[in-house]
């Protein structure tokens, strides 16, 4: 679809007071564990994170941005499962009618009990996605400091039990890769942690990046290159052969962590992308007052949208961090 028309159509989504953002959310901004390829290994960064949503802001958002949400993405940049309302927000989606709900979790609580899986989906949890980072024990409890591998076995059965019991519930894994943990895709060990079953839905391979400090410090990519054929490439060519969703890099696209992305699109991420946490609300200048609309109205930004259409072959481009992925 030509740029143009999404923005027509973006700016005809704003005017009729239609769903068009996605909202993703941290309730909490901690995490439970200190994986070394995170920002929350770096101790200096980890005292700046934190605090909670306080109810009366959480019921605030979901009467704000609900309304408006295609989908509603919980756990962002910390760890949603820390957080004992985690139902109830996932109640609140569904009240206000989101489409598609998820969360992206390293999934240790919700093995402890801590969380209860089956109250997430009776609530209308569309997906989870699960942070991994090995699939052997040494790997991951090495790359995720405070996991247990035994905990990371239970939470599959779970998931897996889950997805019988729930259809359309969806499981998705992110994985990602490192010099040091390319070699846990080197043989069946992913395959073995699913059992007899045929996988997750979706396998998500992203290749390490910087994203801030933290205890990982290995960013080159020559090992990822390398091993790339049994590896990233093996695992994407057995999810095609299971019917299993694909996201991934060419052998080509690893060096591509920068990308410029086009003006259009840098336009509608910045009007769509929504983000709220413990003293966030969308932008910087959204104000305690505000709603969706009124704020759009006071920032005229479906006027800006349409101008967008006329004025991006001469804007500036902006370079983005996401990775270019093939989706097989």
């Amino acid at each position: 679809m030509p740029g143009w028309v999404k923005l027509f159509g973006l700016s005809g989504l704003i005017v009729l007071r239609r769903r068009m953002i996605g909202v993703f959310m941290d309730p909490v901004g901690g995490c439970n564990l200190r994986c070394k390829m995170c920002y929350f290994s770096d101790p200096v960064r980890r005292k700046s994170l934190g605090g909670r949503m306080s109810d009366e802001e959480l019921y605030r958002a979901a009467e704000t941005f609900f309304p408006r949400a295609l989908k509603l993405q919980i756990g962002c940049g910390a760890e949603p499962t820390l957080d004992k309302r985690l139902a109830k927000i996932i109640s609140l989606g569904k009240k206000y009618g989101v489409p598609y709900i998820s969360i992206t979790t390293n999934g240790q609580l919700i093995a402890d009990g801590f969380i209860n899986l089956e109250e997430l989906c009776d609530a209308g949890l569309n997906e989870v996605t699960l942070s991994m980072h090995g699939t052997r024990k040494e790997t991951l409890e090495f790359l995720m400091p405070g996991a247990s591998f035994e905990k990371h076995l239970k939470l599959i059965a779970m998931l897996q039990d889950a997805r019988k019991r729930y259809p359309g519930f969806t499981v998705r894994v992110n994985f990602t890769v490192n010099s040091m943990n390319v070699e846990d895709l080197l043989d069946n060990s992913f395959w073995k942690l699913w059992g007899k079953s045929n996988g997750p839905d979706i396998v998500q391979l992203r290749p390490v990046q910087k994203i801030g400090e933290s205890e990982w410090s290995d960013f080159n990519l020559d090992k990822l290159r390398e091993l790339y054929s049994q590896s990233i490439g093996r695992i994407a060519n057995e999810c095609v052969k299971r019917g299993i969703t694909c996201i991934a890099p060419t052998q080509g696209q690893l060096n591509e962590v920068a990308s410029v992305q086009d003006p259009i699109s840098a336009v509608i991420e910045d009007v769509t992308y929504c983000y709220i946490g413990p003293d966030v609300m969308y932008k910087g200048d959204f104000e305690s007052d505000d709603t969706l609309a009124s704020y759009f109205k006071r920032k005229r930004t479906a006027s800006r949208v349409v101008k967008a259409i006329f004025s991006h072959k001469s804007r500036k481009k902006n370079v983005s961090k996401k990775l270019n992925y093939n989706i097989q």
